[in-house]
């Protein structure tokens, strides 16, 4: 597990980079933590009442690190457990029936939109602009700067879009809520709906949102205590991926630092880049290739195609220098 700290108070927040509030000098980072948990406002509801068995599953997750009375603590507050109407919105869709048909259909073809002469030549100036973190990445994993850009292109357009939900009540919401929002869709006949999932199908699918859900939030705790950050404020995506490379925070194993600073921040563009080259070095970039690897990043076949497509033609713009990478590293 990757042991994160803190950079400076400017820093934007995320949960695997740093605090915007900073360590108090006369804190360590756990208590730092139980500052800002408890600066915010408590709620009546008790979700180790209300929902034992996930509350138990959650607690299994992080009993090296919270006691019953802290986690119940944490999962009090209403910045936890209190959803607005644009994070309950997805919980609600997530959790319907037709959810994936009307997915299908929306899903546009992203793979012109995100591999065309705009975002290859932005490519080709990231490279440029980042060429010496891309050798130290490459000497460290041997992973070609192309497929790296790719990936980044893909997940947040270079950093560009990393995402505007509280991943904290996206992962409550998806552990906690999503039965009840299931119940409550049921009696009002949204299976009856055409292209609606079967009922069994449904619930299966459900459940294994919610087990992952409570994982990713268990590594969201562990680690916003570890560094002293602020668990309620991590922004993301709507899925709760964070930083410039989108991982999930159960994927944080693979998160490493790229400019030697001696910190993880994934909204740092070198250790951005150095955290997907040892994702994709682990994942069986070199014994079964480069699109194997892609495919542990993302199943998507869209995504596959896009990041494959990308990765060729930006490295014919002049992003293939490797060769004498290595040349300079044997002379």
């Amino acid at each position: 597990m990757i042991l994160l700290r803190h950079k400076a108070i400017s820093c934007l927040l995320s949960l695997c980079i740093l605090s915007s509030f900073g360590i108090a000098a006369a804190e360590s980072p756990s208590e730092h933590f139980k500052t800002l948990v408890n600066a915010y406002p408590g709620d009546k509801t008790d979700l180790s009442q209300l929902h034992p068995v996930e509350f138990n599953q959650l607690y299994a997750k992080v009993k090296d690190h919270f006691s019953r009375e802290e986690l119940k603590a944490v999962l009090s507050k209403t910045a936890a457990i209190q959803l607005d109407e644009f994070h309950m919105k997805r919980i609600v869709f997530v959790a319907s029936p037709d959810s994936v048909r009307v997915q299908s259909q929306q899903h546009v073809d992203w793979v012109p939109k995100l591999v065309n002469d705009e975002t290859l030549k932005k490519g080709v100036t990231f490279f440029q602009q980042h060429n010496a973190t891309f050798k130290r990445a490459y000497q460290k994993t041997g992973v070609k700067p192309q497929d790296i850009i790719a990936i980044l292109n893909w997940e947040s357009r270079l950093g560009e879009q990393k995402g505007q939900y509280d991943i904290f009540k996206i992962f409550v919401g998806q552990a906690f809520y999503i039965d009840d929002i299931e119940k409550k869709l049921y009696r009002e006949g949204a299976y009856n709906k055409e292209g609606a999932m079967p009922r069994d199908e449904a619930l299966k699918r459900i459940e294994r949102i919610k087990q992952r859900a409570l994982t990713n939030l268990g590594e969201t705790l562990i680690q916003s205590r570890k560094i002293g950050i602020d668990p309620y404020s991590i922004k993301g995506s709507w899925a709760g991926a964070i930083g410039i490379p989108q991982f999930m925070p159960a994927s944080m194993g693979y998160a490493a630092d790229g400019d030697g600073d001696g910190i993880i921040d994934l909204n740092t563009i070198p250790d951005s880049i150095l955290s997907v080259s040892t994702y994709l070095q682990r994942n069986g970039y070199h014994s079964k290739g480069s699109k194997y690897a892609f495919k542990r990043y993302n199943q998507d076949e869209m995504y596959m195609r896009g990041v494959s497509l990308y990765s060729e033609e930006v490295e014919k713009r002049g992003v293939n220098n490797v060769s004498s990478w290595i040349y300079q590293e044997n002379k």
